[in-house]
């Protein structure tokens, strides 16, 4: 009895074992990772995506403790010593100056703020020619009288007539006014208006303008521009004088042609508009197109000019060239460079 209840005791304590362990199993799974098949980390699932770790979400300010870039693609040169180094450099200019210089543009639309320390002077006093100048404005911008004598003396070698006068030279406001009421006295107002500049408006404010008269025998003839005064039309040119105002460019000038009303640009400009028939608002919007970069160039001479358009008051230049500045009266300076060719 007793060796028989020890051997049935064994198949009772296996069914209790496994009904234990089964027990167990429910109760405390086995680990995912554990059971997981086997990926290596350096060669892991095509479907995996791996999200880097961010310890800190970055806000929307700058950063500006970084260090600057040495070398900004996109920044301009923004020092004077970046310019030199490609063999130009800026000039800085007086807003003022934009009303000053021999290119200065003055009509209906433009008006003409007259510098404070415009240099206009007495022309009998300066002049060396031989010709008459005519009360009551007998002043002009002291750089252009020489070439005032020249022209003058060019038409009287030319044409042996010394009845040409200058009837009109720099004018101030006051004396703008007066012309101009006097014309409203004599013709009304309207008509006035189409043939005097309004005080401001006037190129006679320059100093860079004259008007021209026949005068013989005491009296003061028109200036028509026909037979020997034609002269000056075909030959004002060589000498940095330009017709301003002829008969087919009213629509652009704002003005009826005036025959006797001549106007200091300088050369090689004189040069540039008298062949290609333009007057001085259509040269001047041509050369507003040309930069340092793109110059319009001209041959004069035996020296090639480049000149071009610089907008606002900082101007740059070539070292290499010699200059000479112009404002335009508007919104910028005009640069004439040359260099003499080889």
């Amino acid at each position: 009895m007793h060796s028989r209840l020890r051997y049935w005791k064994y198949p009772i304590f296996i069914v209790m074992l496994l009904i234990t362990t089964l027990l167990f199993a429910s109760l405390y799974p086995l680990n995912e990772s554990a059971s997981a098949p086997y990926n290596s980390i350096d060669n892991p699932p095509d479907d995996v995506i791996e999200t880097p770790y961010i310890t800190d979400i970055p806000d929307d300010t700058t950063n500006n403790d970084e260090e600057p870039d040495d070398n900004p693609i996109d920044e301009p040169f923004n020092t004077n010593g970046d310019y030199q180094r490609l063999g130009y450099a800026f000039i800085t200019m007086d807003e003022s100056d934009i009303a000053n210089g021999s290119l200065v543009l003055v009509n209906r639309d433009h008006e003409y703020e007259i510098p404070d320390d415009l240099d206009v002077v007495n022309i009998v006093s300066f002049k060396t020619e031989s010709f008459r100048v005519l009360p009551p404005n007998y002043s002009l911008l002291r750089s252009v009288i020489g070439a005032l004598d020249r022209m003058m003396a060019g038409y009287v070698q030319s044409t042996w007539d010394r009845t040409i006068a200058i009837n009109s030279g720099f004018r101030t406001i006051a004396a703008q006014e007066k012309a101009l009421n006097d014309q409203i006295a004599l013709t009304g107002y309207t008509q006035a208006m189409r043939w005097v500049a309004p005080p401001g408006f006037s190129e006679h404010h320059t100093g860079l303008a004259v008007d021209l008269i026949v005068y013989s025998g005491g009296y003061r003839m028109d200036f028509t521009g026909e037979d020997n005064t034609e002269w000056f039309k075909l030959n004002s040119y060589r000498f940095g004088w330009v017709h301003r105002y002829p008969p087919d460019k009213t629509r652009i000038t704002m003005t009826p042609h005036e025959p006797w009303h001549f106007r200091y640009v300088g050369l090689p400009h004189s040069y540039i508009m008298f062949e290609n028939n333009w007057v001085l608002e259509e040269y001047l919007n041509i050369i507003h197109n040309h930069t340092m970069d793109d110059p319009f160039i001209y041959e004069f001479e035996g020296i090639e000019y480049e000149i071009y358009f610089a907008e606002g008051i900082i101007v740059p230049i070539a070292f290499n060239r010699e200059f000479v500045l112009s404002g335009n009266n508007i919104d910028g300076f005009i640069v004439t460079a040359h260099v003499p060719v080889d």
